[in-house]
């Protein structure tokens, strides 16, 4: 269940990294580009300034690279998945296994589980939260995803 709370926690961060990675270049670069209309059709001479300085932010905000941060929670969230399923045919299979067999697969999945953590960049609580409540909602279901 760890996981799938971490997967999907990821994968929320990831979407709202991205959404605020293009609205924090579009939004300036939108000024910029309206600053500079005004600035060259109605002579205000603010404009050219305004027009500058967002184009300098957008600028900024895409070079600084917060898709990186995006591509990171998404990596992040995969490596959790692929756990998930790792531990789910760990679990259908279990009946056929000696109780040794299964405390070494218990060891390898929390090793597993540790790699992850240990290059993961933790995400926001909030994120945690909306996952919980999507995760309740059946978002991560095998029966809601099959019918």
């Amino acid at each position: 269940m760890d996981a799938t709370y971490s997967a999907q926690s990821y994968f929320e961060a990831a979407k709202s990294a991205e959404f605020w990675s293009r609205v924090i270049v579009f939004i300036p670069a939108l000024i910029s580009a309206f600053a500079g209309v005004l600035s060259a059709v109605y002579a205000v001479k603010l404009g050219g300034s305004i027009s500058a300085m967002a184009g300098a932010i957008a600028a900024t905000a895409s070079f600084m690279g917060s898709s990186k941060q995006v591509s990171s929670f998404k990596e992040s969230a995969r490596k959790y998945t692929a756990l998930r399923h790792a531990a789910q045919l760990e679990i259908s299979l279990l009946s056929s296994k000696t109780e040794q067999e299964r405390e070494e697969i218990v060891r390898v999945l929390s090793d597993m589980r540790s790699k992850i953590v240990a290059t993961d960049d933790p995400v926001p609580n909030r994120f945690f939260e909306k996952a919980s409540r999507r995760i309740d909602s059946g978002v991560t279901s095998y029966a809601a995803a099959s019918e």
